[in-house]
């Protein structure tokens, strides 16, 4: 079977916008309340983070490069172990796609459709999801590729048309406010954004040119950042920490500053659509490694009988979750950063249970040699 379908320039730009989704879109509040001015900072040791890991991930990947996770990891730990870590990986993946299709469904219903309810714009949504996991990864990073382009030019150009309303005297305090404490909780509540590298770990079998799979992780983190971090600033000078960090979604109310001449007065329907293919990308990918680890558990040879069954659970999870936003932020707030370092933790408990037998099997084998 053909594995390697997805070039370095494809999962470069892909990881670009999978960084930049959700965390602009939807973190940048809270992030701005954890750091204010220390953003900058904490992106930067947030996307070293993330760095190390997949150096790491990338590390216990080329020992196996051309099998699947779901398979080699029986030769790392007992079968017993094994599948209940990879059952744990499925209902997470599923987890984190549905609360971020239930955050989309909540910025839809309370922005735009106020009389919607949420599952219908869940269905409308899973329903494209669904689709184009049966397209399956190819396909689906020859769609991030495309996005990429027509989503920075428009984040490029909302920051040029915004850029005059900016109150540039606050710039100094980039410089002179500071906290150690807001460094530290948050970069302990951003670094899982960039901790999500880890899904390499399961579609490392469908790269070319594999060797260069960390030095396109390097250039992906620094220009997800940068864009990031030009958010943040905007938002920053725009409103101030204060009134962005209590904003629901900063991004959206920075986009309707925008007027160019009197026939447009207002651009966000626009950059908001554009906006949302990126979190489309991002629900869809990690939706779609659910539902690869479901089909190697059971040993099918095609998982597209799966795909409609298991979108109808994802979209019964997102609204199900939790009874309105405010709940739905709490979860986040309290236990997502916690949870997602154990998710993350797991393949380095690999690497490491990996390495040690390894180097047993070499010390064996040294032994048996003849002298």
């Amino acid at each position: 079977m053909r594995t390697e379908q997805i070039s370095q320039n494809q999962l470069l730009l892909f990881f670009i916008l999978y960084y930049f989704s959700t965390l602009v879109g939807f973190g940048a509040s809270h992030l701005i309340y954890l750091t204010q001015y220390d953003s900058l900072i904490v992106l930067f040791i947030s996307g070293l983070v993330g760095i190390i890991l997949a150096f790491f991930i990338i590390k216990l990947a080329k020992r196996r490069p051309n099998e699947f996770f779901v398979h080699y990891g029986k030769d790392i730990f007992p079968t017993w172990i094994h599948v209940p870590i990879m059952v744990f990986f499925f209902i997470s993946f599923m987890q984190i796609s549905a609360m971020i299709l239930r955050e989309y469904e909540d910025f839809i219903v309370q922005t735009y459709l106020p009389r919607t309810p949420n599952w219908a714009v869940g269905c409308m949504f899973g329903i494209v999801v669904a689709v184009t996991t049966r397209l399956g990864f190819e396909n689906l990073f020859r769609i991030a590729q495309g996005l990429f382009y027509l989503v920075i030019s428009a984040n490029i150009g909302n920051m040029l048309f915004i850029g005059k309303e900016l109150q540039w005297e606050r710039w100094m305090a980039f410089v002179t406010n500071h906290s150690g404490q807001g460094i530290l909780v948050g970069s302990y509540s951003t670094a899982p954004f960039f901790g999500e590298v880890i899904i390499l770990l399961f579609i490392f079998p469908y790269l070319t040119q594999k060797h260069k799979t960390l030095k396109s992780i390097i250039w992906a983190s620094f220009f997800s950042i940068l864009f990031i971090a030009s958010n943040i600033i905007w938002l920053l000078l725009l409103f101030g920490p204060n009134l962005a960090s209590h904003l629901s979604y900063p991004m959206l109310e920075m986009i309707r500053y925008i007027r160019i001449a009197d026939f447009i007065q207002n651009l966000d329907h626009l950059l908001i659509s554009i906006w949302a293919t990126t979190v489309f990308i991002k629900v869809t990918v990690l939706f779609t490694i659910s539902v690869q680890i479901l089909t190697h558990l059971f040993r099918l040879k095609d998982h597209r009988p799966l795909t409609f069954s298991l979108t109808a659970v994802m979209i019964a999870l997102s609204v199900s979750m939790a009874s309105g936003t405010s709940e739905l932020n709490s979860l986040f707030v309290k236990s997502w950063a916690t949870f997602s370092y154990f998710l993350q933790f797991i393949p380095l408990l690999y690497l490491g249970v990996d390495t040690i037998k390894q180097s047993i099997k070499k010390k064996s084998n040294e032994k048996l040699k003849p002298s």
